[in-house]
């Protein structure tokens, strides 16, 4: 299945937190011609309100009043599942998208209590195994990934030359995770100091290296400045920023690296060197994709 729309029963109800599945909600939405209203918080109102800065964004009461279906993101925060469980009270149909490969059964479960959809989205042959696995009461359907599409396509588009050999442009995806192994150590951190001490693992230009960390919609921009500043005496240039769209990002990097992000899947798609940055004892990686290298191999 292509296209969504199949699945609607309009009017259509839009509930998103998280930014992974409301980029690829609101790709989907900036075609569909149906009747729909929208609630977005966290994340996910900046991206929506970058596309659409005129658009009223309502309360999930508001939204569900009147709807037949509900479309929702399942990410950690509790918005997306309180309004799941809201329209089974109403009886709307219920459809939600998973956006990645990790931790399919708590996102639909709160305080021990599980809450699933009448039908999950998922948008590849992999997560299609991994959600008939987790749910198989449960409708799952395949449509094609067009936020993916989107941004590789445009990526591709916005590159000036090949990547560099030896590499002069390191992006780094940041990623907000914990991992129960390193105790309270944020994961992202140790990953980066994994990468700064074992840069003579990968073919770096000698003369000029340049680094931009690219934060995640959900941290602060300057959660990564003591990084910096313990680092940007290593290379040319040591930026961080948000300020620039995922795909120019990728488009001006030589290699990709990060822990087990999206992102990742759009670099090797974009046929961009890509590499996790994970340290030994993590078992955080669940991007199935061989193309990722990994430098702790």
């Amino acid at each position: 299945m292509d296209k969504l729309e199949d699945l609607i029963v309009p009017p259509l109800a839009v509930v998103c937190h998280d930014a992974g599945s409301a980029n690829e909600i609101i790709t989907w939405l900036k075609g569909y011609k149906g009747d729909f209203r929208v609630c977005m918080e966290g994340p996910a109102r900046k991206i929506w309100n970058f596309f659409f800065p005129d658009s009223e964004i309502l309360t999930v009461k508001k939204v569900l009043d009147g709807s037949n279906t509900l479309l929702s993101g399942t990410g950690a925060a509790k918005l997306e599942y309180f309004a799941r469980i809201e329209a089974k009270k109403k009886s709307i149909k219920t459809i939600a998208v998973i956006d990645h490969w990790t931790d399919y059964k708590g996102r639909f479960t709160r305080d021990g209590n599980e809450e699933l959809p009448d039908i999950v989205i998922v948008t590849d042959d992999y997560a299609y195994e991994i959600a008939q696995a987790c749910f198989p009461s449960r409708s799952i359907i395949q449509v094609r990934n067009s936020y993916l599409q989107q941004e590789v396509e445009l990526a591709q588009s916005a590159r000036t030359k090949e990547c560099n050999k030896p590499i002069e442009n390191i992006l780094i995806i940041g990623e907000q995770c914990r991992d129960s192994s390193l105790k309270r150590n944020y994961l992202e951190f140790a990953s980066i100091d994994f990468l700064m001490s074992n840069l003579n693992k990968i073919n770096l230009s000698k003369s000029l290296v340049n680094i931009n960390l690219r934060t995640h919609p959900s941290e602060s921009l300057d959660k990564y400045d003591f990084f910096q500043n313990k680092y940007q005496h290593l290379f040319a240039e040591f930026k961080i920023s948000s300020k620039n769209e995922l795909y120019e990002d990728i488009a001006w990097a030589d290699i990709v690296v990060g822990m087990s992000s999206f992102a990742l899947v759009v670099s090797i798609h974009a046929k961009i060197p890509t590499m996790s940055i994970l340290p030994p004892g993590s078992d955080y990686f669940a991007l199935p994709f061989k193309e990722i290298m990994h430098l702790r191999d």
